[in-house]
Order: structure tokens, then C-alpha cells, then sequence
């Protein structure tokens, strides 16, 4: 299982400057076939300068969760790190 991409990244508003809260589709390459789902996930920076990441799963997704979550927040970090988020 991977992440292919992340498309149709849209950033919500929110007045928590330390917050910061997103929606996108996650293509999905899984071993019956690539798919196509809609995540929301939120990038919050602790003081210390560290970025956690969560993320929610508004489609599901026919694959156990932990390895799907884990390559998203891998994928979304990259993303950020390279300043490719709105």
C-alpha cells in the first residue's frame, strides 16, 4: 500500500495561528487497485518548533488503518517540508 498523492488541497479557516487544518483526496495505490479518498487532516506546531500531525479518514478505506495513516502522515510532512501546502 501507498500514497500516490495528495490532491484538491484546501485549507480551512481558523483563527489558532499554531493550527493549521486541511482537506484533500488521497489516491490510494492498494494490491486490488488505485482509490480515491477524501481525508482532513490538521498540522499543529507545539512550542518546541514540533509539527504533529493528524488525520481523519471521512472515506473509508478497504485496507487496516495503522499503515494507512502512518504513509499519509509520512506523505503530508513531505509535502510540508517541501512548502507545498496553501
Amino acid at each position: 500500500m501507498t500514497i500516490r498523492d495528495l490532491i484538491d488541497i484546501t485549507r480551512k479557516e481558523n483563527f489558532i495561528y499554531y493550527r493549521r487544518e486541511f482537506r484533500a483526496k488521497a489516491i490510494y495505490e492498494l494490491p486490488e487497485g488505485e482509490r480515491t479518498g477524501l481525508i482532513e487532516f490538521t498540522i499543529e506546531t507545539a512550542p518546541t518548533g514540533k509539527k504533529e500531525i493528524s488525520v481523519r479518514l471521512v472515506d473509508q478505506v478497504d485496507y487496516p488503518l495503522l499503515p494507512v495513516l502512518s504513509a499519509l502522515k509520512e506523505t503530508i510532512r513531505a509535502i510540508d517540508g517541501e512548502g507545498a501546502l496553501p
